[in-house]
Parts: C-alpha cells; structure tokens; sequence
C-alpha cells in the first residue's frame, strides 16, 4: 500500500540533539535515495522510449532504499516518531512485500508497465513525504511542500495502490508454480487485504488535507 508513516515528529516539542540530527540526516538521506530512483527511472524511459527496462536501471538503488524504511518501524517502536507503532508496521512491509516477495524472487513481472507506474507513484510520494519532515525538523515547512504533501496524494495513492496490487496479481501464476497452493493463496490473501486498508489509509490523508491546507491557509492571510 502507498505509505504514508511520518517518519519526522516525535512530539509536540519535536526531537533535540543528537536524535534531532539523526532525524534530519535520515530524511534527507531518504529523499536525495528516493529522488535518484525517480531520476534514474525518468531518464531511462526518456532515453529508451519504453518502459521496458526501468526495472533495470531502478533496482540496484531502489531495494535499498525501500529496505532501509525498516529503520522508520524502529523509530516508531522507540518513541522517536509519533505515528502508531502497527500502523508504519502494515505501511513498511506492504512496500517490503512489493520488493522482496514479488519483484526478488519473480523477474517474470519485472518488464510489466505496473512497476514503472509503481516506483514512479513511490518516488514522487516519497520525495515529498520525506522533504516535508525533513524541513519540519530543520527549520520550517515551505508552504509548497506542504501543498504537494497534501495534495499529490490524490492521484499518486491510486496510481501506487493499483501498480501494486497489479504487480502482486501478476505474481500468482509464479507463485503456484514456484512454491505451491499455499503461498499461492496467502499471496491472494495479501491482495483482499488492501480492500480494508486502502480507503482507511486514503481517507486518513484527505482528513489530514483539510486540516494543514486550512491551517497554510489561515497563516498566509
């Protein structure tokens, strides 16, 4: 599923010292991680003329970068960020899912449109996620970034979603044949699961728009 855990508040007050520098060096670490993956995928289609390939040039940095979203359960689970610990759990390993479950052991759906809509949906939301919370701990958010964290999600949550529930679907057949009835059916399990997620976690940030773009808004007035 699109993830969407803050990875930057801790409380009210916000992080000091060394946890403060962390934070900050952990944000924008995952943002120049994730702005790369978008570069690289970007340039690739521009240069090929085709989705095709993207896999290619993407993976190297991306199952990195995606990977290293564990630290942000971390985080959660020692208080450093307020986001509840089961939530960034299900976020995490919906994405951890999507890289290790599918496209690692399965590169039959490697040339699939579905994981270019995906890493690009991915890039972009996260690029965003992690510049707001990034600028939030170092100084304060530019009213830009805030309007993209809290509205680019209207498209790239359907885009993302879709691309990854595409890409699981297209893992079935590999899936049976590889490793049988049972995982076969866990991942189909995996797909019906989103049904509940989704719109919870959807409505959750148009919840959210309201608030902040309001909150902009009245300051800027």
């Amino acid at each position: 599923m699109a993830k969407e855990a803050p990875v930057a508040q801790t409380s009210k007050r916000g992080p000091s010292g060394l946890l403060k520098t962390y934070l900050v060096a952990y944000n924008f670490a995952s943002l120049a991680g994730w702005a790369y993956v978008l570069f690289l995928a970007l340039a690739q289609i521009a240069r090929s003329g085709t989705y095709q390939n993207v896999f290619e040039a993407t993976w190297p940095v991306l199952i990195v970068v995606q990977t290293t979203a564990l630290f942000e359960i971390v985080h959660a689970l020692l208080g450093w960020v307020r986001t509840p610990l089961m939530t960034t759990v299900m976020q995490v390993f919906s994405r951890i899912f999507l890289v290790w479950a599918v496209n690692y052991p399965f590169p039959q759906v490697h040339s699939h449109w579905s994981y270019t809509t995906m890493v690009v949906s991915w890039s972009i939301a996260e690029c965003v996620r992690y510049a707001y919370y990034a600028t939030n701990l170092a100084s304060s958010v530019p009213a830009i970034v805030t309007w993209a964290r809290y509205t680019f999600f209207l498209v790239l949550y359907p885009t993302g979603i879709s691309s990854e529930l595409i890409m699981i679907y297209q893992s079935l057949p590999y899936v049976k044949a590889a490793w049988g009835d049972l995982y076969y059916y866990i991942y189909i399990a995996v797909i019906l699961l989103y049904a509940p997620g989704s719109p919870v976690m959807y409505n959750h940030m148009r919840i959210q728009r309201k608030k902040y773009l309001k909150g902009s808004s009245k300051k800027t007035n």
